[in-house]
C-alpha cells in the first residue's frame, strides 16, 4: 500500500474506531456509560485540559485547548434512547456493525457518529490551527435526549462562571437528509407542551340534566384549540402550531358521563411567538369555557435562530457553507426544521451556532445506521472548517 493510499485511509479507519468505541457502550439516557471517559483520553492525549462535572446522575465533559481570545467549541452528546425490541435489529444496537457500507448502532447518527467526526478531525487538523489566537471546546453531555436540566444547561452555567462562553459553536447533531452538507441548522422552533384538566359532575347518560359532561366540555375546548391562528414564519423559520396529543376522560363506561377530563396538547413555535405570549393566550381563551380549569405546563424549550453576522471577522453561516462546497461541492440548504436540540441553551448566550452533522433519516429507529461514506464526509467537512476558522 502506497504512502498516499493509506493517507487516504485514514480518516475513515479513525473515524469507524472511535465510533465503534463510543456505540458499544451502552449510553441510554442519562448513563454515560464511559463514553465520556473514553473521549477524555483521547483528547488529553491531543492536549485538552478536561473537567468532568457529573450533577442528578448526569456527566457532562468540558474539554478546552489553547489560550486565545477567540472561542469556538463543538458540543455534542454522549446519551442515546433505548434501542426498544432488539430482536428487531439485524445487528447488536451496542455493538457496532459495519454491513455493505453501512454502520448500525444505536446512536450512530444520533449523535456519536458527529462526536467521532470531530474527533477524528481535529487530530488530523492540530498541528495546522493557532492556539494562540484561539481557544477551542469540546462541549459533551449524557442528557439531551431527556429533560436535559443538568446537561448542557449546566455546561453553559460553568463556562458563564469562567468568563469562556464561546463566540461559535457547532452541534453534531444529524442534520443532513439525502447526504452529509445537504442541510445544515441554523434554529429550531422552541416547544412547550400542556395538560388540561377539567371536572363535570357524574350522571347518568340518560339523564343529562343532572350531571355535567366533562368529556363535552373537552371537546369544545379542543375545537377551539385546532383553531388557533398563528404565525406562518418566514423563508427560514416554520410557522408556529398547537397539536393536540391526548384526550382522556378516565374508565369509560357507556352509561355514566364522565365527571373529568384532560387533554394533552403540544405547541411548536417560531421565534415570532413568546412562551409568555403562548401561555396567556391559551389560559384566557380556556377560561371563557371553565373558569375552574387547570393548566400545566411541561418541558418548555425557547427557539433559537442563528442571524449570519460577523463577529471576530467570522460569520459561522458562512464558514460552514464555504467548508461544505470545499468538501463535497454541495450549497447547503439553510434549515430550522426539526425537534428541540441543546443549540438553544448555547445560542441563549448570544453564541453563533449552526448544527451539521450526517442524514437523521434512521434516528431513533430500530436498525439506526448511517453510510459510512457519510461519516466520512463529515470528518473531512470539519477538518476544512477547522482549518478555515482557526489557522
Amino acid at each position: 500500500m502506497s504512502l498516499v493510499h493509506a493517507s487516504n485511509l485514514y480518516p475513515q479507519v479513525s473515524v469507524i474506531n472511535h465510533l465503534s468505541a463510543l456505540v458499544k457502550r451502552k449510553s441510554i439516557t442519562p448513563v454515560d456509560a464511559g463514553c465520556q471517559q473514553y473521549l477524555a483520553q483521547e483528547l488529553q492525549t491531543l492536549g485538552f485540559q478536561c473537567k468532568s462535572i457529573t450533577i442528578q446522575g448526569v456527566s457532562n465533559l468540558i474539554a478546552s485547548i489553547g489560550e486565545g481570545d477567540i472561542r469556538i467549541a463543538f458540543a455534542g452528546h454522549t446519551d442515546v434512547v433505548p434501542p426498544g425490541d432488539i430482536s428487531l435489529w439485524q445487528h447488536n444496537p451496542f455493538e457496532g456493525v459495519v454491513h455493505q457500507g453501512k454502520f448500525y448502532g444505536r446512536g450512530v447518527a444520533d449523535m456519536k457518529g458527529g462526536i467521532a467526526a470531530m474527533l477524528s478531525a481535529f487530530s488530523r487538523a492540530k498541528s495546522l490551527l493557532d492556539f494562540v489566537k484561539y481557544k477551542f471546546y469540546f462541549l459533551i453531555t449524557s442528557d439531551e435526549e431527556g429533560e436535559a436540566e443538568f446537561g448542557t444547561k449546566e455546561i453553559v452555567n460553568t463556562l458563564i462562571e469562567q468568563g469562556e462562553l464561546p463566540h461559535f459553536c457547532v452541534i453534531g447533531e444529524p442534520s443532513a437528509s439525502a447526504q452529509t452538507g445537504d442541510v445544515i441548522k441554523v434554529g429550531r422552533r422552541g416547544a412547550i407542551s400542556g395538560e388540561i384538566h377539567l371536572s363535570g359532575k357524574q350522571g347518568h347518560v340518560a339523564y343529562p340534566k343532572y350531571a355535567n359532561n366533562a368529556a363535552h366540555k373537552a371537546a369544545e375546548i379542543v375545537s377551539w384549540l385546532s383553531r388557533l391562528p398563528w404565525d406562518k414564519g418566514s423563508d427560514d423559520f416554520p410557522g408556529t402550531s398547537l397539536q393536540v396529543t391526548g384526550i382522556d376522560t378516565g374508565t369509560w363506561t357507556d352509561n355514566i358521563i364522565p365527571v373529568a377530563a384532560r387533554i394533552d396538547f403540544n405547541v411548536r413555535y417560531s421565534h415570532k411567538q413568546t412562551e409568555g405570549g403562548i401561555k396567556a393566550l391559551i389560559q384566557s381563551g380556556i377560561a371563557k369555557f371553565d373558569l375552574a380549569a387547570d393548566i400545566q405546563w411541561l418541558r418548555p424549550c425557547q427557539p433559537y435562530f442563528t442571524d449570519p453576522h460577523i463577529v471576530f471577522g467570522i460569520n459561522l453561516i458562512s464558514e460552514v457553507e464555504k467548508a461544505i462546497y470545499s468538501s463535497c461541492h454541495l450549497f447547503p440548504r439553510l434549515s430550522t426544521s426539526g425537534g428541540t436540540s441543546d443549540g438553544r441553551f448555547i445560542a441563549l448566550s448570544g453564541c453563533q451556532v449552526v448544527e451539521l452533522g450526517v442524514p437523521n433519516h434512521s434516528i431513533h429507529q430500530v436498525n439506526e445506521h448511517v453510510e459510512v461514506a457519510d461519516l466520512i464526509t463529515l470528518e473531512r467537512v470539519y477538518y476544512q472548517l477547522l482549518t478555515q476558522l482557526m489557522r
